[in-house]
């Protein structure tokens, strides 16, 4: 166990603890008086006191004592209410618990004043009584039977089973059993909440450390004995974790395949510089013709690294200096104006439709112009002669759709998601791939998507959605 299982379970105990302790406290202090704790003092012993003095008061002693012997034979208990006379006899003989024996002396010599559950009564004939119902009484209750041989009081087998339960005493308390039991509960509650929340975070902790060794595959958020992800707050830390290891992992397996296309895009046109410098040396006679050979490459080498340097700026943090509020709808037609020369130049067109004049985006112009220009080359260069690129743009709610359509052959549907990756090439074009990779960076940028799809019977619609705002 880590010090943070120790943290949560001292915590929690400690808390259980005080919350017992206050308890506790509150329930002394509203704890009700030693002396109403075995008389009973509700509304029907309340009734039940006052019939029995009206009695007294009415009609005298012998009144009552044939009331009480006449419920007694009809019910076979007698009325709990105990009558003391001031000479300390109970009008039915029966046996005074010794607690209220002590109380009733002293209100007889007034020591006491009458309290709750307690009646003293002045009968008919002047004499002195009291009145009361012990709670809980384990008293005998005379026979109401006689001996027809001996005269005395027979006890029936209901009788005996009570006398028998009165006089067994009850088991003693074990001492100290409620404090220990409420000890034992809050250690074992402590322990689980405890155990809860601090096994989650050390696996967290493990987690990290493992990731910190460079072994990102470990995945913490599914429940090795369930295999069902929790969907608290911890939980959805578990899931963060997760997430974040496959974000960086797979963009250092994205850095490793572009280092490793990186080099074998530069072994190529190397080895043909190479190749023409070994050329030149060997036949001077053909030094021009090898020295075009070098400038050709020296060429495709800097604009491979400039494609690389502005991938490189994309993925870096954007600079919010170079973002201004630019009209979209005239970035984009002066990239179609030029894109429209170099097609004519092949004999295709480029044909643009839209109805929206102005659609304002904090952006910075020459990346999404940069964007919009790869985009449409790259159409032009995949539609057949005499044929057409269409550039529509319309409202989606509040994002301006642009939709670039080639007449194309289109591409396989394996490959589309690898379509705006770097370095990926397909068909037979020359080019280094980077170029819808670079597109894709700059529409992420200013919080576009950029998204691609086979349109039947031919071609390929590339879909740019941009935020902004339209009149």
């Amino acid at each position: 166990m880590g010090k943070l299982f120790w943290k949560f379970f001292f915590g929690f105990w400690l808390c259980l603890i005080a919350a017992a302790v206050a308890t506790g406290t509150a329930l002394y202090l509203m704890r009700e008086k030693p002396a109403s704790s075995d008389l009973a003092e509700g509304p029907r012993a309340q009734f039940m006191l006052e019939t029995i003095q009206e009695v007294l008061e009415g009609k005298g002693p012998d009144a009552l004592r044939d009331l009480l012997d006449r419920n007694r034979q009809r019910t076979g208990n007698a009325i709990p209410v105990f009558a003391v006379s001031s000479e300390g006899q109970e009008i039915l003989s029966r046996e005074v618990p010794e607690n209220i024996q002590q109380r009733i002396t002293a209100l007889f010599n007034n020591n006491e004043s009458t309290e709750q559950g307690i009646l003293k009564v002045t009968a008919q004939d002047q004499s002195q009584w009291i009145l009361f119902i012990p709670r809980n009484r384990r008293h005998l209750e005379p026979a109401n039977t006689a001996n027809p041989n001996t005269g005395e009081p027979e006890q029936t087998h209901s009788e005996k089973r009570k006398q028998r339960e009165a006089l067994e005493p009850p088991l003693p308390p074990v001492p100290g059993a409620g404090l220990f039991a409420a000890f034992l509960a809050s250690l074992l509650f402590a322990g689980v909440l405890a155990y809860t929340f601090s096994r989650p975070l050390n696996t967290l902790k493990n987690a990290f450390r493992e990731a910190g060794k460079g072994r990102l595959g470990v995945r913490i958020s599914n429940s090795h004995k369930t295999g069902k992800k929790r969907s608290d707050e911890i939980g959805e830390l578990l899931s963060g974790f997760d997430h974040m290891a496959e974000e960086i992992e797979t963009r250092i397996e994205q850095q490793k395949a572009l280092l490793h296309d990186v080099s074998h895009e530069l072994r190529s046109p190397l080895a043909r510089l190479n190749l023409a410098v070994g050329l030149a040396r060997q036949n001077p006679a053909q030094l021009d013709t090898s020295l075009s050979r070098i400038e050709t490459e020296a060429e495709r080498l800097d604009n491979l690294i400039g494609q690389l340097l502005n991938l490189s700026r994309l993925d870096s943090r954007q600079n919010p200096e170079s973002n201004r509020e630019h009209n979209v709808i005239e970035l984009l037609l002066a990239v179609v104006d030029d894109a429209q020369f170099e097609a004519e130049q092949q004999n295709k067109q480029v044909v643009f439709n839209s109805r929206i004049k102005l659609w304002r985006l904090n952006c910075d112009a020459e990346s999404l112009q940069g964007a919009f220009d790869n985009i449409i080359r790259n159409a032009i260069k995949h539609t057949p002669a005499d044929t057409a690129v269409s550039i529509d743009c319309s409202q989606q709610e509040k994002q301006l759709r642009i939709e670039i359509k080639d007449q194309g052959p289109g591409v396989p549907a394996a490959l589309l998601p690898k379509l705006f990756t770097p370095f990926f090439k397909h068909g037979e074009h020359s080019g280094h791939g980077l170029g819808l990779a670079i597109a894709k960076k700059s529409i992420q940028r200013v919080n576009g998507v950029l998204d691609a799809r086979n349109c039947a019977p031919n071609g390929l619609l590339v879909c740019i959605e941009l935020p902004g705002k339209g009149t």
